[in-house]
């Protein structure tokens, strides 16, 4: 209620009339920072930082308009904020999920700039909110050429079936600028069933020619949830082929394992997450765990701890320095963070 009262009353100072009738306006975000210490364990190549690191904070606006005749107009703005003030471009660096669309007894349809089905189904068993170092994000979702399919794609469509009896399908294209020999579209979809016990889903995605004709890249991913009282477990499998020239391609299978528990106001989680070998290139996996600890200060606001470990195989180049990568190393770090959402 005091959301919407604080989105009325700002709504009212730019203009009152043309939001007279916006009373579904809300307002909502989160902040979540952490101070960590990552290092590599390469005497050759050594790189070691300590930083503040920004975890996917932002701040949005959402609503929806009764259109009559089971029919809603519905519309998002989330922009992603940086209040350690470490980017040039201020304290809005980036559009997060945003969208305009309308939903009914159909489903729900709308145009912007959104999560794919494909990385979307992950979120139940992700422990970090697909952000920071910590993340199985470093590891699931990501080809050993560096190819990733943990992305918010941009000018997409998107449908999704209505929730029927724990089911529901999702369906998302995003056009591309064909010419004479390639098309480049994306298209990602997903299948979900979640029940008070289960949580299971299917998901897939197609990048023809994104760069080269012929050169394809797709994912498949597999992702089941069971509900164990105040805890969970879940399992990730993947398999992902990425085009390396016109007509050949690489494949490569990801696993991963994660849970957590909740004992009181304290939530214990860890994950254990393997990428194979890119197609033919022998050593090119890794091998990560995570260790996370929060405690709940109140409902919307968590004080956090985290340790996390990348074992490279000798030509892997996945960890916590994007750019700077050294093949073969070992990537740890440790962190503490509060965050707090509104």
């Amino acid at each position: 209620m005091q959301k919407k009262i604080i989105a009325l009353a700002i709504a009212a100072a730019f203009s009152a009339p043309a939001f007279a009738d916006d009373s579904n306006i809300t307002i909502y975000g989160k902040l979540n920072l952490n101070i960590e210490s990552v290092h590599n364990n390469l005497a050759a190549a050594p790189n070691s930082v300590n930083r503040i690191v920004n975890n996917a904070s932002r701040l949005g606006f959402k609503g929806s308009e009764d259109l009559g005749d089971g029919l809603s107009a519905i519309w998002q703005m989330e922009a992603q904020f940086n209040p350690s003030g470490t980017t040039a471009t201020g304290p809005f660096d980036g559009t997060r999920n945003s969208n305009v669309g309308l939903k009914g007894d159909f489903g729900t349809v709308f145009l912007g700039n959104w999560d794919t089905p494909y990385k979307s189904i992950h979120n139940k068993v992700e422990l970090f909110d697909n952000a920071g170092s910590f993340t199985a994000g470093k590891l699931i979702g990501v080809t050993g050429n560096a190819k990733s399919y943990v992305t918010r794609q941009a000018s997409v469509v998107q449908y999704w079936t209505p929730n029927m009896s724990g089911f529901q399908g999702m369906l998302s294209f995003t056009p591309g600028t064909k010419t004479a020999t390639t098309n480049p579209t994306r298209i990602s979809l997903s299948g979900t069933y979640e029940n008070d016990m289960f949580y299971t889903a299917l998901g897939y995605e197609s990048r023809p020619d994104q760069t080269t004709a012929g050169e394809n890249d797709n994912a498949t991913r597999l992702v089941g949830m069971a509900k164990l009282g105040a805890g969970q477990i879940g399992l990730t499998y993947e398999h992902m082929s990425t085009g390396t020239a016109s007509g050949i391609s690489a494949g490569q299978n990801n696993l991963e394992i994660s849970g957590k528990y909740k004992i009181g106001s304290s939530t214990i989680g860890a994950l254990y997450a393997k990428n194979g070998n890119l197609g033919a290139v022998a050593a090119s996996g890794a091998k990560m765990f995570s260790l996370r600890y929060g405690y709940n200060l109140s409902k919307r606001t968590e004080l956090w701890a985290a340790y996390s470990t990348i074992k490279n195989d000798t030509a892997a180049k996945y960890g916590f320095f994007q750019g700077t990568a050294v093949a073969g190393s070992t990537d740890s770090g440790f962190g503490m963070g509060l965050s707090h959402s509104f």
